[in-house]
Protein backbone atom coordinates (compact mmCIF):
# COMPACT_ATOMS: atom_id res chain seq x y z
CA UNK A 1 0.00 0.00 0.00
CA UNK A 2 1.27 3.59 -1.05
CA UNK A 3 1.72 5.36 1.99
CA UNK A 4 1.53 9.54 2.69
CA UNK A 5 4.55 11.71 2.87
CA UNK A 6 4.77 14.51 5.19
CA UNK A 7 5.88 18.17 4.22
CA UNK A 8 9.62 17.64 5.10
CA UNK A 9 10.26 15.41 2.39
CA UNK A 10 13.02 16.49 -0.17
CA UNK A 11 11.25 18.23 -2.89
CA UNK A 12 13.34 16.72 -5.64
CA UNK A 13 14.06 18.54 -9.11
CA UNK A 14 11.52 19.66 -11.33
CA UNK A 15 12.33 17.15 -13.87
CA UNK A 16 11.96 14.14 -12.22
CA UNK A 17 9.79 12.22 -14.30
CA UNK A 18 6.33 10.31 -12.58
CA UNK A 19 6.61 6.49 -12.32
CA UNK A 20 4.36 4.43 -14.31
CA UNK A 21 2.08 3.19 -11.77
CA UNK A 22 1.32 6.81 -9.90
CA UNK A 23 0.39 7.92 -14.00
CA UNK A 24 -1.31 4.72 -14.15
CA UNK A 25 -3.80 6.25 -11.24
CA UNK A 26 -3.56 10.02 -12.34
CA UNK A 27 -5.33 8.50 -15.82
CA UNK A 28 -8.30 6.40 -14.04
CA UNK A 29 -8.64 9.39 -11.74
CA UNK A 30 -8.59 11.84 -14.59
CA UNK A 31 -10.96 10.31 -16.47
CA UNK A 32 -13.21 10.30 -14.14
CA UNK A 33 -12.91 13.96 -13.59
CA UNK A 34 -12.93 14.69 -16.60
CA UNK A 35 -16.55 13.04 -17.20
CA UNK A 36 -17.81 15.30 -14.42
CA UNK A 37 -16.90 18.51 -15.53
CA UNK A 38 -18.16 17.31 -18.79
CA UNK A 39 -21.34 16.84 -17.94
CA UNK A 40 -21.84 19.26 -16.06
CA UNK A 41 -21.25 21.64 -18.58
CA UNK A 42 -23.05 19.92 -21.40
CA UNK A 43 -26.12 19.82 -19.71
CA UNK A 44 -27.42 23.65 -20.28
CA UNK A 45 -27.11 23.48 -23.88
CA UNK A 46 -29.98 21.05 -23.99
CA UNK A 47 -32.29 23.08 -22.01
CA UNK A 48 -34.40 24.51 -24.95
CA UNK A 49 -34.31 20.96 -26.25
CA UNK A 50 -35.74 19.62 -22.81
CA UNK A 51 -38.38 22.19 -22.88
CA UNK A 52 -39.76 21.31 -26.14
CA UNK A 53 -39.45 17.42 -26.04
CA UNK A 54 -40.88 16.82 -21.98
CA UNK A 55 -43.18 19.71 -22.46
CA UNK A 56 -42.74 21.80 -19.18
CA UNK A 57 -41.84 25.39 -18.72
CA UNK A 58 -37.99 27.07 -18.38
CA UNK A 59 -38.05 27.58 -14.57
CA UNK A 60 -39.14 23.79 -14.17
CA UNK A 61 -36.20 22.82 -16.49
CA UNK A 62 -33.72 24.74 -14.36
CA UNK A 63 -34.33 22.93 -11.62
CA UNK A 64 -31.96 19.44 -14.20
CA UNK A 65 -29.23 22.12 -13.21
CA UNK A 66 -29.84 23.29 -9.67
CA UNK A 67 -30.62 19.63 -8.87
CA UNK A 68 -27.19 18.94 -9.65
CA UNK A 69 -25.28 21.88 -8.37
CA UNK A 70 -27.60 21.12 -4.70
CA UNK A 71 -26.44 17.58 -4.79
CA UNK A 72 -22.73 17.89 -5.43
CA UNK A 73 -22.45 20.36 -2.58
CA UNK A 74 -24.23 17.81 -0.25
CA UNK A 75 -21.60 15.37 -1.29
CA UNK A 76 -18.38 17.05 -0.92
CA UNK A 77 -18.25 18.25 2.90
CA UNK A 78 -18.27 13.79 3.80
CA UNK A 79 -15.87 13.00 0.87
CA UNK A 80 -12.62 13.82 3.23
CA UNK A 81 -14.02 11.22 6.08
CA UNK A 82 -15.42 8.55 3.94
CA UNK A 83 -11.96 8.42 1.76
CA UNK A 84 -9.92 8.00 5.67
CA UNK A 85 -12.60 5.78 7.33
CA UNK A 86 -13.48 3.27 4.24
CA UNK A 87 -10.46 4.29 1.92
CA UNK A 88 -9.64 6.00 -1.11
CA UNK A 89 -9.87 3.22 -3.95
CA UNK A 90 -13.62 2.37 -1.80
CA UNK A 91 -14.79 5.84 -2.06
CA UNK A 92 -13.65 6.42 -5.78
CA UNK A 93 -15.33 3.41 -7.05
CA UNK A 94 -18.55 4.24 -5.04
CA UNK A 95 -18.54 7.84 -6.12
CA UNK A 96 -18.40 6.14 -10.06
CA UNK A 97 -21.04 4.19 -9.88
CA UNK A 98 -23.40 6.65 -8.30
CA UNK A 99 -22.33 8.99 -11.26
CA UNK A 100 -23.06 6.42 -13.87
CA UNK A 101 -26.44 5.37 -12.61
CA UNK A 102 -27.40 8.67 -12.46
CA UNK A 103 -26.32 8.87 -15.86
CA UNK A 104 -28.33 5.72 -16.70
CA UNK A 105 -30.90 6.91 -14.92
CA UNK A 106 -31.19 10.30 -17.10
CA UNK A 107 -30.84 8.58 -20.22
CA UNK A 108 -33.51 6.97 -19.65
CA UNK A 109 -35.87 9.18 -18.26
CA UNK A 110 -39.60 9.54 -19.64
CA UNK A 111 -40.59 12.36 -17.35
CA UNK A 112 -38.89 15.63 -15.99
CA UNK A 113 -39.52 14.63 -12.57
CA UNK A 114 -37.13 11.53 -13.02
CA UNK A 115 -34.69 13.33 -14.97
CA UNK A 116 -34.26 15.60 -11.92
CA UNK A 117 -33.99 12.80 -9.63
CA UNK A 118 -31.48 10.75 -11.48
CA UNK A 119 -29.65 14.64 -11.76
CA UNK A 120 -29.18 14.03 -7.93
CA UNK A 121 -27.91 10.66 -8.01
CA UNK A 122 -25.47 11.85 -10.26
CA UNK A 123 -24.67 14.80 -8.50
CA UNK A 124 -23.80 13.12 -5.29
CA UNK A 125 -20.77 10.66 -6.82
CA UNK A 126 -19.67 13.72 -8.74
CA UNK A 127 -19.48 15.73 -5.57
CA UNK A 128 -17.53 13.22 -3.62
CA UNK A 129 -15.46 11.87 -6.71
CA UNK A 130 -13.67 14.78 -7.78
CA UNK A 131 -12.11 15.36 -3.90
CA UNK A 132 -11.47 11.59 -3.27
CA UNK A 133 -9.53 11.08 -6.70
CA UNK A 134 -7.47 14.46 -5.59
CA UNK A 135 -6.69 12.97 -2.34
CA UNK A 136 -5.45 9.81 -3.33
CA UNK A 137 -2.78 11.02 -5.94
CA UNK A 138 -2.02 13.60 -2.98
CA UNK A 139 -0.96 11.14 -1.12
CA UNK A 140 0.64 8.42 -2.78
CA UNK A 141 2.58 10.94 -4.98
CA UNK A 142 4.61 12.62 -2.15
CA UNK A 143 5.27 16.53 -2.04
CA UNK A 144 8.44 16.23 -4.53
CA UNK A 145 5.61 15.25 -7.11
CA UNK A 146 2.64 17.00 -5.63
CA UNK A 147 3.14 20.57 -7.98
CA UNK A 148 3.20 17.86 -10.78
CA UNK A 149 0.34 15.95 -10.11
CA UNK A 150 -1.93 19.39 -9.56
CA UNK A 151 -1.07 20.86 -13.04
CA UNK A 152 -2.42 17.20 -14.16
CA UNK A 153 -5.72 17.46 -11.95
CA UNK A 154 -5.93 20.93 -13.14
CA UNK A 155 -6.62 19.87 -16.51
CA UNK A 156 -10.22 17.98 -16.67
CA UNK A 157 -11.44 21.39 -14.57
CA UNK A 158 -10.38 24.12 -17.14
CA UNK A 159 -11.12 22.16 -20.63
CA UNK A 160 -14.17 20.74 -19.16
CA UNK A 161 -16.41 23.63 -18.83
CA UNK A 162 -14.46 24.91 -22.13
CA UNK A 163 -15.11 22.00 -24.08
CA UNK A 164 -18.43 20.55 -22.80
CA UNK A 165 -20.60 23.31 -24.59
CA UNK A 166 -19.07 22.38 -27.97
CA UNK A 167 -19.88 18.23 -27.08
CA UNK A 168 -23.19 18.73 -25.99
CA UNK A 169 -24.16 21.04 -28.87
CA UNK A 170 -23.24 18.77 -31.13
CA UNK A 171 -24.90 16.14 -29.30
CA UNK A 172 -28.16 18.08 -29.48
CA UNK A 173 -27.78 19.28 -32.94
CA UNK A 174 -27.11 15.54 -34.55
CA UNK A 175 -28.37 13.08 -31.92
CA UNK A 176 -30.36 12.53 -29.21
CA UNK A 177 -30.18 14.95 -25.97
CA UNK A 178 -30.17 11.44 -24.06
CA UNK A 179 -26.84 10.46 -25.64
CA UNK A 180 -24.83 13.47 -23.33
CA UNK A 181 -25.81 10.96 -20.69
CA UNK A 182 -25.33 7.76 -22.43
CA UNK A 183 -22.25 8.30 -23.45
CA UNK A 184 -20.64 8.33 -19.59
CA UNK A 185 -21.16 4.54 -19.23
CA UNK A 186 -18.50 3.18 -21.39
CA UNK A 187 -16.08 5.54 -20.76
CA UNK A 188 -17.01 5.00 -16.51
CA UNK A 189 -16.83 1.43 -16.98
CA UNK A 190 -13.63 1.49 -18.28
CA UNK A 191 -12.62 3.42 -15.18
CA UNK A 192 -13.84 1.41 -13.27
CA UNK A 193 -12.01 -1.96 -14.26
CA UNK A 194 -8.96 0.29 -14.39
CA UNK A 195 -9.49 1.50 -11.10
CA UNK A 196 -9.18 -2.40 -9.42
CA UNK A 197 -6.40 -2.99 -10.90
CA UNK A 198 -4.37 0.24 -10.33
CA UNK A 199 -6.02 2.49 -7.27
CA UNK A 200 -4.80 2.00 -3.68
CA UNK A 201 -6.66 1.92 -1.29
CA UNK A 202 -5.45 3.78 1.31
CA UNK A 203 -6.72 4.38 5.04
CA UNK A 204 -5.73 7.07 7.26
CA UNK A 205 -7.37 6.55 10.14
CA UNK A 206 -9.34 3.71 9.96
CA UNK A 207 -10.57 4.57 13.69
CA UNK A 208 -12.04 7.55 12.36
CA UNK A 209 -15.48 8.54 13.32
CA UNK A 210 -18.25 10.91 11.53
CA UNK A 211 -18.87 14.29 13.18
CA UNK A 212 -22.55 13.92 12.52
CA UNK A 213 -22.94 17.08 14.20
CA UNK A 214 -20.67 19.13 11.57
CA UNK A 215 -22.87 16.85 9.15
CA UNK A 216 -26.13 18.04 10.00
CA UNK A 217 -25.26 21.48 9.94
CA UNK A 218 -22.64 22.36 7.05
CA UNK A 219 -24.60 19.82 4.56
CA UNK A 220 -28.03 21.43 4.69
CA UNK A 221 -25.85 25.17 4.88
CA UNK A 222 -24.15 24.53 2.30
CA UNK A 223 -27.33 23.23 0.13
CA UNK A 224 -29.11 26.43 1.20
CA UNK A 225 -26.55 28.96 0.47
CA UNK A 226 -26.10 27.41 -3.20
CA UNK A 227 -30.18 26.97 -3.77
CA UNK A 228 -30.18 31.23 -2.44
CA UNK A 229 -27.99 31.95 -5.45
CA UNK A 230 -29.41 29.87 -8.07
CA UNK A 231 -32.65 31.69 -6.85
CA UNK A 232 -30.88 35.15 -7.57
CA UNK A 233 -31.01 35.51 -11.05
CA UNK A 234 -34.89 34.88 -11.53
CA UNK A 235 -35.86 36.64 -7.92
CA UNK A 236 -33.53 39.07 -6.95
CA UNK A 237 -31.21 39.23 -3.53
CA UNK A 238 -34.05 41.32 -1.93
CA UNK A 239 -36.41 38.42 -2.68
CA UNK A 240 -37.87 35.90 0.40
CA UNK A 241 -37.20 33.21 -2.16
CA UNK A 242 -33.36 34.37 -2.07
CA UNK A 243 -32.37 35.62 1.34
CA UNK A 244 -34.22 33.38 3.60
CA UNK A 245 -32.10 30.75 2.34
CA UNK A 246 -28.89 32.73 1.92
CA UNK A 247 -29.78 34.42 5.27
CA UNK A 248 -30.43 30.40 7.13
CA UNK A 249 -27.72 28.68 5.05
CA UNK A 250 -25.27 31.31 6.04
CA UNK A 251 -26.30 30.47 10.14
CA UNK A 252 -25.80 27.01 9.35
CA UNK A 253 -22.63 27.67 8.10
CA UNK A 254 -21.25 30.44 10.67
CA UNK A 255 -22.78 27.72 13.25
CA UNK A 256 -20.65 24.97 11.64
CA UNK A 257 -17.58 27.08 11.94
CA UNK A 258 -17.95 27.46 15.64
CA UNK A 259 -18.25 23.63 16.21
CA UNK A 260 -15.51 22.78 14.33
CA UNK A 261 -13.21 25.69 15.74
CA UNK A 262 -13.31 23.66 19.29
CA UNK A 263 -9.53 22.40 19.81
CA UNK A 264 -10.06 18.97 19.92
CA UNK A 265 -13.21 18.13 18.18
CA UNK A 266 -12.28 16.26 14.88
CA UNK A 267 -14.81 17.88 12.57
CA UNK A 268 -15.44 17.24 8.74
CA UNK A 269 -13.30 20.63 8.23
CA UNK A 270 -11.37 21.57 11.33
CA UNK A 271 -10.99 25.50 11.48
CA UNK A 272 -7.24 24.87 12.75
CA UNK A 273 -6.52 24.27 9.40
CA UNK A 274 -6.70 27.82 9.12
CA UNK A 275 -3.66 28.44 11.59
CA UNK A 276 -1.16 27.29 8.03
CA UNK A 277 -1.01 30.09 5.63
CA UNK A 278 -1.13 27.97 2.90
CA UNK A 279 -4.55 26.79 3.70
CA UNK A 280 -5.51 29.62 4.72
CA UNK A 281 -4.63 32.02 1.87
CA UNK A 282 -5.18 28.94 -0.84
CA UNK A 283 -8.87 29.04 0.83
CA UNK A 284 -9.42 32.45 -0.11
CA UNK A 285 -8.21 32.61 -3.68
CA UNK A 286 -10.53 29.11 -4.47
CA UNK A 287 -13.48 31.48 -3.31
CA UNK A 288 -12.25 34.17 -5.43
CA UNK A 289 -11.42 32.44 -8.16
CA UNK A 290 -14.26 30.34 -8.37
CA UNK A 291 -16.49 33.91 -8.63
CA UNK A 292 -14.60 34.68 -11.26
CA UNK A 293 -14.81 31.20 -13.37
CA UNK A 294 -18.75 31.71 -12.27
CA UNK A 295 -18.72 35.31 -13.83
CA UNK A 296 -17.37 33.74 -16.94
CA UNK A 297 -20.81 32.08 -18.30
CA UNK A 298 -21.39 36.07 -19.56
CA UNK A 299 -18.62 35.47 -22.16
CA UNK A 300 -20.54 33.27 -24.69
CA UNK A 301 -23.51 34.94 -24.24
CA UNK A 302 -22.03 38.66 -25.38
CA UNK A 303 -20.81 36.72 -28.39
CA UNK A 304 -23.43 35.61 -29.46
CA UNK A 305 -25.56 38.62 -28.29
CA UNK A 306 -23.52 41.45 -29.38
CA UNK A 307 -21.87 39.51 -32.57
CA UNK A 308 -24.56 37.10 -33.51
CA UNK A 309 -22.19 34.36 -33.07
CA UNK A 310 -23.60 30.83 -33.71
CA UNK A 311 -23.63 28.82 -30.34
CA UNK A 312 -21.18 26.43 -31.88
CA UNK A 313 -18.77 29.33 -32.82
CA UNK A 314 -18.81 30.77 -29.70
CA UNK A 315 -18.17 27.34 -28.36
CA UNK A 316 -14.54 27.00 -30.35
CA UNK A 317 -13.67 30.37 -29.20
CA UNK A 318 -14.30 29.67 -26.14
CA UNK A 319 -11.64 26.58 -26.55
CA UNK A 320 -8.91 29.26 -26.21
CA UNK A 321 -8.97 29.88 -22.39
CA UNK A 322 -9.26 25.75 -22.02
CA UNK A 323 -6.35 25.79 -24.35
CA UNK A 324 -4.37 28.35 -22.57
CA UNK A 325 -5.36 26.89 -18.70
CA UNK A 326 -4.14 23.43 -19.83
CA UNK A 327 -0.90 24.57 -21.14
CA UNK A 328 0.58 27.19 -18.31
CA UNK A 329 -0.63 24.29 -16.16
CA UNK A 330 1.54 21.82 -17.33
CA UNK A 331 3.99 23.59 -18.37
CA UNK A 332 4.32 25.68 -14.88
CA UNK A 333 4.29 21.89 -13.24
CA UNK A 334 7.51 21.05 -14.17
CA UNK A 335 9.25 24.01 -12.63
CA UNK A 336 6.78 25.03 -9.73
CA UNK A 337 9.33 23.58 -7.55
CA UNK A 338 11.94 26.46 -8.22
CA UNK A 339 9.72 28.87 -8.50
CA UNK A 340 7.40 28.53 -5.83
CA UNK A 341 3.58 29.08 -4.99
CA UNK A 342 3.67 32.95 -4.73
CA UNK A 343 5.82 34.13 -7.39
CA UNK A 344 3.73 31.60 -10.30
CA UNK A 345 0.13 32.83 -8.52
CA UNK A 346 1.17 36.32 -8.85
CA UNK A 347 2.23 36.01 -12.46
CA UNK A 348 -1.02 33.94 -12.77
CA UNK A 349 -3.35 36.86 -11.49
CA UNK A 350 -1.41 39.35 -13.87
CA UNK A 351 -2.25 37.70 -16.49
CA UNK A 352 -5.80 37.02 -15.72
CA UNK A 353 -6.19 40.40 -14.66
CA UNK A 354 -5.19 41.80 -18.32
CA UNK A 355 -7.09 39.07 -20.42
CA UNK A 356 -10.38 40.10 -18.14
CA UNK A 357 -9.26 44.24 -18.82
CA UNK A 358 -9.36 43.27 -23.15
CA UNK A 359 -12.93 41.65 -22.14
CA UNK A 360 -14.08 44.96 -20.64
CA UNK A 361 -13.39 47.12 -24.33
CA UNK A 362 -15.00 44.57 -26.47
CA UNK A 363 -17.60 45.66 -29.15
CA UNK A 364 -19.48 44.11 -31.74
CA UNK A 365 -16.77 44.86 -34.38
CA UNK A 366 -14.17 43.26 -32.25
CA UNK A 367 -12.33 40.57 -34.14
CA UNK A 368 -11.67 37.18 -33.63
CA UNK A 369 -8.08 37.29 -32.99
CA UNK A 370 -8.12 40.17 -29.91
CA UNK A 371 -11.16 37.78 -28.69
CA UNK A 372 -8.73 34.72 -29.06
CA UNK A 373 -5.83 36.55 -27.55
CA UNK A 374 -8.01 37.90 -24.23
CA UNK A 375 -9.10 34.23 -23.83
CA UNK A 376 -6.08 32.76 -24.01
CA UNK A 377 -4.24 34.95 -21.98
CA UNK A 378 -7.01 34.60 -19.11
CA UNK A 379 -6.63 31.02 -19.67
CA UNK A 380 -2.73 31.06 -19.04
CA UNK A 381 -3.51 33.25 -15.89
CA UNK A 382 -6.18 31.05 -14.59
CA UNK A 383 -3.78 27.67 -15.01
CA UNK A 384 -0.91 28.91 -13.10
CA UNK A 385 -3.39 30.67 -10.41
CA UNK A 386 -5.06 27.11 -10.02
CA UNK A 387 -1.98 25.21 -9.29
CA UNK A 388 -0.26 27.93 -7.75
CA UNK A 389 -3.46 28.10 -4.63
CA UNK A 390 -4.02 23.93 -4.92
CA UNK A 391 -0.47 23.29 -4.37
CA UNK A 392 0.01 25.50 -1.81
CA UNK A 393 -3.11 24.03 0.30
CA UNK A 394 -1.24 21.04 1.27
CA UNK A 395 2.19 22.99 2.86
CA UNK A 396 2.80 22.02 5.91
CA UNK A 397 -0.21 20.04 6.53
CA UNK A 398 -0.33 17.16 8.61
CA UNK A 399 -0.70 13.68 6.14
CA UNK A 400 -3.89 12.82 8.01
CA UNK A 401 -5.54 15.99 7.60
CA UNK A 402 -5.16 16.11 3.61
CA UNK A 403 -8.67 14.41 2.96
CA UNK A 404 -10.69 17.47 5.26
CA UNK A 405 -8.50 19.85 3.58
CA UNK A 406 -9.56 18.76 0.19
CA UNK A 407 -13.05 18.71 0.93
CA UNK A 408 -12.72 22.21 2.11
CA UNK A 409 -10.94 23.65 -0.94
CA UNK A 410 -13.78 22.19 -3.18
CA UNK A 411 -16.52 23.91 -0.99
CA UNK A 412 -15.29 27.00 -1.00
CA UNK A 413 -14.51 26.71 -4.88
CA UNK A 414 -17.73 25.37 -5.44
CA UNK A 415 -19.78 28.49 -2.98
CA UNK A 416 -17.46 30.69 -5.60
CA UNK A 417 -19.18 29.43 -8.73
CA UNK A 418 -22.58 29.41 -7.58
CA UNK A 419 -21.93 33.05 -5.92
CA UNK A 420 -19.77 34.39 -9.21
CA UNK A 421 -23.01 33.18 -11.02
CA UNK A 422 -25.70 34.48 -9.63
CA UNK A 423 -24.35 37.91 -9.20
CA UNK A 424 -22.95 38.35 -12.50
CA UNK A 425 -26.34 37.49 -13.43
CA UNK A 426 -28.16 40.32 -11.95
CA UNK A 427 -25.38 42.39 -12.34
CA UNK A 428 -25.63 41.59 -16.47
CA UNK A 429 -29.58 42.11 -15.83
CA UNK A 430 -29.09 45.39 -13.85
CA UNK A 431 -26.86 46.65 -16.69
CA UNK A 432 -29.16 45.40 -19.84
CA UNK A 433 -32.20 47.37 -18.50
CA UNK A 434 -29.95 50.76 -17.64
CA UNK A 435 -28.77 50.63 -21.41
CA UNK A 436 -32.42 50.24 -22.70
CA UNK A 437 -32.24 46.37 -23.15
CA UNK A 438 -34.62 43.88 -21.54
CA UNK A 439 -33.51 41.20 -19.64
CA UNK A 440 -32.91 38.84 -22.57
CA UNK A 441 -31.27 41.64 -24.62
CA UNK A 442 -33.82 42.07 -26.68
CA UNK A 443 -34.36 45.91 -27.85
CA UNK A 444 -31.69 49.15 -27.83
CA UNK A 445 -28.54 49.25 -30.06
CA UNK A 446 -25.82 47.25 -30.25
CA UNK A 447 -23.34 49.55 -28.90
CA UNK A 448 -25.70 50.09 -25.94
CA UNK A 449 -25.94 46.56 -25.52
CA UNK A 450 -21.89 46.10 -25.62
CA UNK A 451 -21.53 48.49 -22.89
CA UNK A 452 -23.52 46.75 -20.51
CA UNK A 453 -21.51 43.57 -21.04
CA UNK A 454 -18.10 45.79 -20.38
CA UNK A 455 -19.75 47.14 -17.14
CA UNK A 456 -20.25 43.77 -16.08
CA UNK A 457 -17.20 42.43 -17.18
CA UNK A 458 -15.65 44.93 -14.84
CA UNK A 459 -17.46 43.11 -11.76
CA UNK A 460 -14.42 40.00 -12.34
CA UNK A 461 -12.08 42.64 -13.10
CA UNK A 462 -12.90 43.51 -9.44
CA UNK A 463 -13.34 39.98 -7.71
CA UNK A 464 -9.53 39.48 -9.05
CA UNK A 465 -8.27 43.10 -7.71
CA UNK A 466 -9.46 41.24 -4.48
CA UNK A 467 -7.18 38.63 -5.01
CA UNK A 468 -4.20 40.46 -5.16
CA UNK A 469 -3.62 40.64 -1.03
CA UNK A 470 -4.47 36.58 -0.79
CA UNK A 471 -2.06 35.80 -3.51
CA UNK A 472 1.04 37.61 -1.85
CA UNK A 473 0.50 35.49 1.77
CA UNK A 474 0.96 32.32 -0.33
CA UNK A 475 3.75 30.42 0.60
CA UNK A 476 7.45 31.07 -1.41
CA UNK A 477 8.46 27.71 -1.30
CA UNK A 478 6.96 24.07 -1.55
CA UNK A 479 8.20 22.60 1.62
CA UNK A 480 8.86 23.97 5.36
CA UNK A 481 4.89 25.59 5.61
CA UNK A 482 4.36 27.28 8.83
CA UNK A 483 0.65 27.55 10.61
CA UNK A 484 0.00 31.17 11.08
CA UNK A 485 0.59 30.87 15.03
CA UNK A 486 2.99 29.46 17.46
CA UNK A 487 4.26 26.52 15.86
CA UNK A 488 3.37 24.53 19.20
CA UNK A 489 -0.31 25.43 18.80
CA UNK A 490 -0.37 23.63 15.25
CA UNK A 491 -1.43 20.19 14.91
CA UNK A 492 0.95 17.36 14.46
CA UNK A 493 1.69 14.66 12.18
CA UNK A 494 0.60 10.96 13.71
Amino acid sequence: MAQARSDDSPVAGDDQRLPLELLKVAGVVLLGMLLMQLDGTMVSIALNRLVRELSVSVSTVQWVVTAYLLSLMAGMPVAGWAADRFGTRTMWNLALVSFLAGSLLCGLSNSIWMLITARVVQGLGGGMMVPVGQVMLIRIGGVERRARLVSLMAVPALVGPTLGPVLGGIIVDHLSWRWMFFINLPIGVAAFLAAGRTMPNIKARSGAVLDVLGVALIVPGLVAIVYGFTRAPEAGFGDARTAVPLAVGTALVAAFAVHAARPDDDALVPMRLFRFRGFASSSVLLLLSGVTMGAGFVDPLFLQQVRSDSALSAGLLLVATGFGSSLSSLAMGKVFNRLGPRKVGFAGLVCSLFGRCLFTQFDAGTGDVVILVAMFVTGVGFGMMVLSMTTALYIGLPPDQIARATSGSRIFQQVGLSAGTAVTSVVLQFQLTAHGHGSSGAGGGLDELARAYNNTFWWSVLVLVLAIVPTLILPTAVRGGRPVKRPESAPRPT
